[in-house]
């Protein structure tokens, strides 16, 4: 029973991750940043609590990444009433994802600089 319960999670979970790795850009585009960071770590040789920074920014980026794609799709579902509106919460929207990737690229070089 926890199994099957754990398993439907752990699948409405995957369905969401192929929808947004198929249908937005810039998560595929987050993900090859990510990936070439995590294969320039390991070929740097950082330290522990290096890798363990690196990947909190990164699963940081992603996550903002699908909580953004998630507010632009309920947005769109509005959109018809509030169309200005609508388009300035979707620039900040993806204002804060900017933000956080500029500072998760900060992160990533003062890890290896470090080194």
């Amino acid at each position: 029973m926890l199994f099957s319960i754990f398993y439907k999670k752990f699948n409405f979970a995957r369905k969401g991750l192929v929808y947004i790795i198929r249908r937005e850009r810039s998560f595929r585009w987050e993900i090859t940043v990510g990936t070439a960071a995590l294969f320039l770590a390991w070929y740097l040789g950082i330290s522990l609590l290096g890798w363990a920074i690196l990947i909190l920014v990164i699963t940081l980026v992603l996550s903002a990444e699908v909580l953004n794609t998630v507010l632009e799709r309920i947005l769109d579902i509005i959109e018809p009433r509030l169309a200005v509106h609508v388009a300035v919460l979707k620039d900040l929207l993806a204002s804060a994802v900017f933000i956080l990737a500029l500072g998760a690229l900060a992160i990533a070089i003062l890890l290896w600089s470090s080194v």
